[in-house]
């Protein structure tokens, strides 16, 4: 066994036990029959942590393949893996009460939700940062018009959704993060590929 593999199923474990929360707290509310109480903030802010753990996911194939198997090396990836599970395990309640007042609990949880998602966004940043340095050797348009913009956006948006209020600053902030996490993903490097051509990068 190679130490991706070795480390990858590591890894894995800790996302499938950050999906599981997620999926668990979503079924808790389905048993409870407490689903007609589910909001929009709740529903964007669980499918948000879901794409999210799916995009580090692939990103481990992108980013790790040359991972150390020390401290050095596992600190950065299991830190954001970690940080994932934290929030997944809070999005939803454990306590039936709190579907009577989802809102509130939102509100009250969304400060801890948020930061675990920007502290795996900046350690996901430190596991790519061997791609980011080639990237500025080889490809700086790449770099400069695409990963440092959506980068902002990223933190922008989450940073932002830390201080807003209103149920509609939120709802429309979580609709951006989501189609913002999606789209690196869901174009397969589209856009990398797109510019790189443009400016005559082999």
């Amino acid at each position: 066994m190679d130490r991706f593999s070795y480390f990858i199923v590591f890894y894995s474990l800790i996302l499938g036990l950050a999906l599981t929360e997620l999926l668990g707290g979503f079924a808790h509310m389905v048993r409870a029959k407490a689903l007609s109480k589910l909001e929009p903030q709740t529903a964007l802010l669980a499918l948000f942590v879901l794409v999210g753990i799916c995009s580090i996911w692939i990103d481990a194939w992108v980013s790790l393949q040359s991972i150390t198997i020390d401290f050095a090396g596992l600190a950065a990836p299991v830190g954001l893996a970690i940080c994932f599970y934290l929030a997944a395990a809070v999005v939803f309640p454990r306590d039936e009460a709190d579907h009577e007042r989802l809102a509130d609990y939102y509100r009250e949880r969304k400060g801890f939700v948020v930061g675990a998602l920007i502290a795996s966004a900046a350690l996901s940043d430190v596991t790519f940062r061997d791609l980011f340095q080639a990237q500025l050797a080889r490809e700086p348009a790449v770099l400069w018009l695409w990963t440092v913009p959506y980068n902002v956006a990223l933190f922008g948006c989450m940073i932002a959704l830390l201080f807003v209020a209103s149920r509609r600053a939120n709802v429309v902030l979580l609709g951006a993060l989501v189609l913002l996490t999606m789209v690196p993903y869901w174009s397969a490097g589209a856009i990398h590929r797109a510019i790189a051509q443009r400016f005559g990068y082999g």
